[in-house]
């Protein structure tokens, strides 16, 4: 890793701390947060792959109320299988396989007659999302299960747990292994990764969906450093929320006193 790049690395360590810190000391502000940025990650996570979703629409999903029923899967399925990514951190000891990636990927199959459990991509799409080279599909088998090997042979330290994010994804994106939601797997292995080290989950924001997509065309190193400013800009999110809101009860305090005095 070269020194500037070191630097960021300690940069983010000593930011994630002062979050964690923060956090502890106002865990309601953190939970209010914490739901906020669920929301958030499943506004980004369609918006990325083309759908679109209102708010409205989130609040129906995650109550059980279907109110439209193209946008109703994508988001229940995908919070499902973040509860599963987020509780696999806690009671999962193996390293990344191709089992919890196939069961990871099984997730987004509900409501979906055409979803093939396990099914591996037969053809090169020519309309998608992605623009970048994927793999043959005749390829795609002995390419997953190298990766696979690789991620199993391979477990990081906390300190090259970004640098083993940014390889997987490169490499999982690259193979595309499933005709759907490949994308949607590929960076919940990231955030799988991250919170196993430490690290808040990030978001890929729709309005750096260009740049992403550009990056997976580029090398694994230029995605080390594309997902080095997605967690900065995640752990930056975190403390201005718990900031600015802590300066709002500040002047909530100070208003109730100066009525108090005034009475």
């Amino acid at each position: 890793m070269r020194s500037g790049e070191s630097n960021r690395f300690d940069d983010i360590d000593d930011r994630t701390e002062e979050l964690r810190s923060l956090s502890e000391e106002h865990p309601d502000l953190w939970g209010e947060f914490l739901r906020r940025y669920e929301l958030s990650v499943l506004y980004h996570e369609n918006a990325l792959e083309g759908i679109v979703v209102t708010h409205a629409e989130l609040g129906s999903a995650l109550g059980g109320r279907p109110i439209a029923p193209d946008t109703y899967y994508p988001i229940r399925n995908l919070k499902v299988a973040l509860d599963f990514m987020r509780g696999s951190v806690s009671t999962r000891s193996k390293p990344i396989d191709l089992e919890f990636v196939h069961t990871l990927h099984d997730k987004f199959g509900v409501g979906d007659s055409d979803f093939v459990s396990g099914e591996y991509r037969k053809i090169i799409p020519l309309h998608r999302t992605y623009f970048h080279d994927i793999a043959q599909p005749q390829d795609i088998v002995p390419r997953f299960e190298k990766l696979m090997h690789w991620a199993a042979q391979n477990q990081p330290d906390d300190d090259e747990a970004v640098a083993y994010a940014a390889h997987l994804h490169q490499e999982f994106m690259s193979i595309f292994p499933f005709a759907k939601h490949s994308g949607k797997v590929g960076r919940l292995l990231i955030n799988f990764v991250l919170l196993r080290h430490g690290y808040m989950p990030v978001i890929f924001h729709a309005t750096e969906r260009q740049r992403y997509y550009d990056t997976l065309r580029h090398s694994r190193r230029d995605m080390e450093r594309f997902l080095n400013d997605m967690m900065f800009n995640c752990v930056d999110n975190a403390m201005d929320f718990i900031k600015k809101e802590l300066e709002e009860r500040e002047k909530q305090s100070g208003r109730r006193s100066g009525l108090a005095l005034v009475r």
